[in-house]
């Protein structure tokens, strides 16, 4: 690039932007071939394509022309081949684009604001409006900027920065980091794009678009991300939704929900929810999927206990995402030893610690889904796959937590009804589903181990409350 940035600099501008033109329309035909040459080359020529432009614009004599009519073409070229040959760009090269294009940003930014009007008499430019002018760099800036924008989302990919990273902890918690270990390259990437945003006095305080929640992500330091409106909520929601910038998105969402002073309407949580939901059932990356679940946690924590327990309720009968159903389970549990937790003053008409938890949930938890499930013939391979069974097993852990927790029989599972309708709905059925299926075998699968165990336990509470019978 350095050599390339020489002989920009040591020939004829106007020469160099011909050959520009003429190399951007040969890179189209390129791209409009399907049977194009080398995918990684014809990156690294974009890459030639913008180094060059740098030092042959800034030299360029504007005649009567506006910098306004000389960049908007190149510009707008420019950036139509990046949206095109990105998706064929490595890490290096896409860190390499991005960079290239924020130097060419900078450049062409300083020479915009010294020499943004025509040549002319001087007593032309005295007469003439500054305004003019003044409007004419913003255009300006304003293509610079959309310039960038579009680098910055085509080549996201390519920071590779991890900053949203689950770490376990003592207590299992979730910690989200920026990587102290971070490669000098994703550094340089990222000072590069915050130098020429600077340039075109660009704040972070109204984030607007995807690429904002980039420049945003990596800023240094970290730019203070309050008050919260609803506008940056949904735009992260937007980016999750379209699987774009999602590392950056989880960043500035895990930062925004662990801040005790965040609040958000209902609409938004439970738009927020929904994505999340998605994203923890189906991302490709455990990592995230788990980080999504405890983001989920925390929106719903932000949610009155009303729209809560419809959320869970939701959550737990999940068509759409089966795999999620069993983790909701768990949120569940989380919402009802909180509720448990508080004093009676405190807990006004809280459905999770009221007989309404059982009534509503009671169906949902104690029954197999589908009714039939314990019925039905199952081969090995199908056990060890299956869904249910691990919702099973978060259903039973919940139940046993609710019967040694809820020591005032606040939602009524202590009381002998619910208890004899837990027994033959679900531990029952499930404890001779378990007998037939393991029976003979040497190596019992570790599910139907980790069921048999739950149901030992849940037998010794019962035991211990006096409320047990032969099932």
């Amino acid at each position: 690039m350095d050599l390339i940035r020489i002989c920009a600099l040591n020939s004829s501008s106007k020469e160099v932007m011909i050959v520009l033109q003429e190399a951007i329309e040969c890179l189209r035909t390129c791209l409009d071939d399907e049977e194009h040459e080398d995918d990684e080359n014809l990156v690294q020529r974009v890459i030639g394509i913008v180094a060059l432009f740098s030092p042959a614009m800034s030299r360029s004599r504007l005649g009567k022309r506006s910098a306004l009519d000389l960049y908007s073409p190149v510009l707008t070229n420019v950036a139509s081949l990046i949206t095109s040959v990105s998706p064929f760009a490595t890490r290096e090269k896409g860190r390499v684009l991005i960079t290239e294009v924020a130097r060419l940003v900078k450049s062409l930014n300083v020479w915009a604001s010294e020499f943004g009007d025509a040549d002319g008499p001087q007593e032309i430019k005295v007469i003439s409006c500054l305004a003019v002018r003044r409007t004419v760099v913003i255009f300006v800036q304003s293509l610079l900027r959309d310039l960038l924008d579009t680098t910055v989302i085509s080549c996201a990919p390519s920071i590779q920065a991890s900053l949203a990273k689950w770490r376990d902890g003592e207590d299992a918690m979730l910690e989200v980091q920026v990587r102290a270990d971070r490669s000098l390259a994703t550094k340089r990437v990222t000072l590069r794009m915050q130098l020429a945003l600077e340039d075109l006095g660009t704040t972070h305080w109204n984030p607007r678009s995807f690429s904002d929640l980039v420049y945003l992500a990596h800023s240094t330091p970290p730019v203070t991300l309050s008050p919260y409106g609803a506008d940056i909520f949904y735009l992260l929601i937007n980016a999750l939704q379209m699987n774009m910038v999602v590392d950056e998105s989880l960043f500035l969402l895990f930062r925004i929900l662990t801040d005790e002073n965040v609040s958000m309407s209902p609409d938004v949580a439970t738009s927020l929810c929904t994505v999340l939901t998605a994203l923890a059932s189906t991302h490709l990356d455990p990592t995230i999927r788990q980080l999504n679940l405890r983001l989920l946690s925390l929106t719903l924590s932000n949610l009155a206990p009303p729209s809560r327990f419809e959320m869970l309720l939701k959550l737990t009968t999940d068509e759409d995402f089966p795999q999620m159903r069993g983790p909701a389970v768990g949120l569940l549990k989380e919402s009802v030893l909180e509720a448990l937790a508080l004093p009676p003053d405190h807990a006004p008409r809280n459905p999770f610690a009221s007989p309404e938890l059982l009534r509503v949930f009671g169906g949902v938890l104690f029954r197999p889904n589908p009714p039939g499930f314990f019925n039905e013939s199952k081969t090995r391979e199908e056990l060890a796959q299956s869904l249910e069974l691990l919702r099973i097993a978060d259903c039973l852990s919940f139940y046993y937590v609710l019967l040694q927790r809820d020591r005032e029989n606040k939602t009524g599972v202590r009381s002998r009804g619910n208890v004899t309708s837990v027994q033959s709905f679900i531990l029952g059925p499930l404890q001779r589903f378990l007998d037939e299926n393991t029976a003979g075998e040497e190596q019992p699968l570790m599910a139907m181990l980790s069921l048999q165990v739950g149901l030992d336990r849940i037998e010794g509470a019962l035991k211990m409350l006096d409320l047990a019978r032969d099932t």
